[in-house]
């Protein structure tokens, strides 16, 4: 498909499902969830566990193949917990898996398929520990972390710091470092003296936004139609 044949309606009506969707089913498996999330296909979003709490205007982007999953394993002397700041965003594929304390700071970006866990799950002469041991992991504000990324337990990431695709992330990183490889090393060190433009400024003027953003879909979809729409679904054609 090269373009979007939806007419305007369909767009709002499906907005309004995943909306709804969100705040009937998913919402109440939060602890707490802050105000405007956007939840694209929530449906393929699993929170799992006690202790699991967003701030304002979390923004997931799920799907059947890649399904985002936020997992507390909480026996009852160790319960585990997952805080997820204001503003974040999460791709596709996303794991959060906690058997202690995973913290994600404002502002982050989480690319698809990236997996942030506390725990290795199992000791390497245990195997079957219900309750293995885990280390608080901890990303600062404004994180970004690559694609396929694996950030490992015990491990903080300082603000503004950027996760390479696929690194795996042992140790800490420092605040403004970009690291990548396996295990992941530093190979850049972002000027703290040059702006910076942050998801916390897109969302600053939360209204402006969306004002913005559905001006946008309507000039988009300036002219669609429900009969266009049906005829691309079944007698597609070259430039659809």
């Amino acid at each position: 498909m090269r373009r979007d044949h939806r007419p305007y309606w369909m767009h709002r009506l499906w907005e309004t499902l995943e909306d709804d969707w969100t705040a009937h089913f998913l919402r109440p498996h939060f602890e707490a969830l802050g105000e405007k999330p956007k939840i694209v296909r929530p449906w393929h979003v699993e929170v799992f566990g006690p202790n699991i709490r967003a701030g304002r205007s979390l923004h997931i982007i799920a799907s059947a193949s890649d399904p985002v999953r936020l997992t507390v394993w909480s026996p009852q002397d160790n319960p585990g917990r997952i805080d997820i700041g204001d503003y974040t965003f999460m791709a596709g594929g996303t794991r959060l898996l906690a058997a202690g304390s995973i913290t994600i700071g404002d502002g982050c970006l989480i690319a698809r398929e990236a997996t942030i866990t506390d725990c290795d799950w199992h000791s390497l002469y245990d195997r079957v520990d219900p309750a293995p041991p885990s280390k608080p992991v901890v990303l600062g504000h404004n994180v970004w972390v690559g694609d396929g990324a694996f950030i490992g337990k015990g491990v903080t990431i300082g603000d503004h710091a950027v996760i390479g695709a696929r690194a795996i992330v042992t140790k800490d990183v420092a605040p403004y470092q970009v690291v990548a490889g396996n295990p992941a090393r530093v190979v850049k060190t972002l000027d703290p003296d040059t702006p910076m433009k942050t998801r916390m400024d897109l969302l600053a003027d939360a209204p402006g936004l969306h004002q913005f953003m559905e001006n946008a879909y309507r000039d988009t979809m300036k002219g669609n139609s429900t009969l266009g729409w049906l005829r691309s679904k079944f007698f597609p054609k070259a430039g659809d």
